[in-house]
């Protein structure tokens, strides 16, 4: 551990443990996967830096956070902290201007960045500190299953169309394989993104997160050519299905839907409590037009409305997220990344 003491009773410090971080983060309940050391791990085999950050009171944690150092050339740099958890102020009774917040910050101005971007699990308040809105790089609004429920009664409040198509699927011979094949999934997502216009990470960057025990590969045959296929994150009591690819041929065959029923009933095999479809267009804003499907509404123009559509028809609850921050560290710097993101 490397320390950084500030406050007599309370300090920030660099975590080298894993056991240590992820019992921590375990003990939360719902734990975020992007929090997780393996997360971590799988970001630093693809280029990135993490920073692993716990605040301590009295020897305990009451606070960590994983963060990613971003570099912005001519010498600035940013944290991003995905899916951020307010601190426990239980023993001051503060706010996020209180003491836990102040050490981060200063902290990491040690570190010399120039701001902290937060995508906050809960609605920041009383930030005594510059801060901006920004774009939410994670999903901002998702839809979670609850797993605890036999399948019969998982299956009975489906919509009956999705039900339909999962039995469709079997009767035409779609065969789910639970496999990692990472030539079977870029060649399907080279089609996807292609047919969806949509951007996509390289083949490496997927192959490298595969490598890693907790993703979860499955994939559905029709007469042994695969026609779609689905990566699964587990981490504490939730899977969460993170990316999807499918074939432009038999798509009347409706393989997705027995393909997310299997990596729903696989979340179970593995004890998860909730199955995290992870995003689906938001709400429809005044004035704006809206379309329903099986007591889902959404935004009708949103660039996820056809994929959201195909998850609620599983059943499961609106999950939203607080729009993302950015905390200034320092003023000038941060004045510049604005000023060159307009001409970018």
């Amino acid at each position: 551990m490397v320390d950084f003491r500030y406050y007599i009773f309370m300090e920030i410090r660099l975590c080298d443990n894993k056991k240590e971080w992820d019992a921590w983060l375990l003990s939360q309940g719902h734990a975020e996967f992007l929090q997780s050391w393996e997360w971590g791990e799988f970001q630093v085999a693809t280029g990135k830096s993490v920073l692993r950050l716990q605040t301590v009171e009295n020897g305990g944690v009451v606070w960590q956070g994983q963060g990613f150092e971003h570099r912005l050339g001519m010498g600035m740099k940013y944290l991003y902290l995905p899916k951020f958890s307010i601190f426990n102020f239980s023993a001051q009774g503060g706010s996020a201007s209180g003491g836990q917040f102040s050490i981060l910050v200063n902290f990491l101005k040690k570190l010399n960045f120039s701001f902290l971007r937060i995508e906050p699990t809960l609605q920041l308040s009383n930030i005594k500190y510059q801060i901006s809105n920004t774009s939410n790089r994670q999903p901002q609004t998702t839809l979670i299953l609850d797993l605890q429920k036999i399948e019969s009664d998982l299956l009975y409040a489906m919509h009956s169309k999705t039900r339909y198509n999962i039995n469709l699927a079997e009767r035409k011979g779609i065969q789910i394989n639970n496999e990692k094949n990472i030539d079977v999934f870029w060649k399907l997502n080279q089609t996807t993104t292609e047919r969806d216009e949509f951007k996509s990470h390289d083949k490496s960057y997927y192959e490298k997160m595969l490598k890693f025990d907790f993703t979860h590969q499955l994939t559905a045959y029709y007469q042994d050519q695969p026609v779609a296929t689905i990566l699964l994150i587990k981490f504490g009591n939730t899977c969460t299905y993170l990316h999807g690819a499918s074939a432009n041929e038999h798509r009347n065959l409706m393989a997705p839907y027995l393909l997310q029923w299997e990596g729903i009933k696989l979340a179970m095999q593995l004890s998860c409590k909730y199955y995290d479809f992870w995003g689906i267009s938001p709400s429809a804003k005044k004035d704006e037009p809206s379309t329903c499907f099986h007591n889902l509404c959404w935004s009708a123009t949103h660039r996820w409305t056809g994929v959201t559509r195909f998850k609620a028809g599983f059943g499961g609850e609106v999950c939203e997220y607080p729009e993302a921050v950015d905390v200034v560290l320092s003023g000038w710097k941060y004045g510049v990344y604005k000023f060159v993101r307009k001409f970018i």
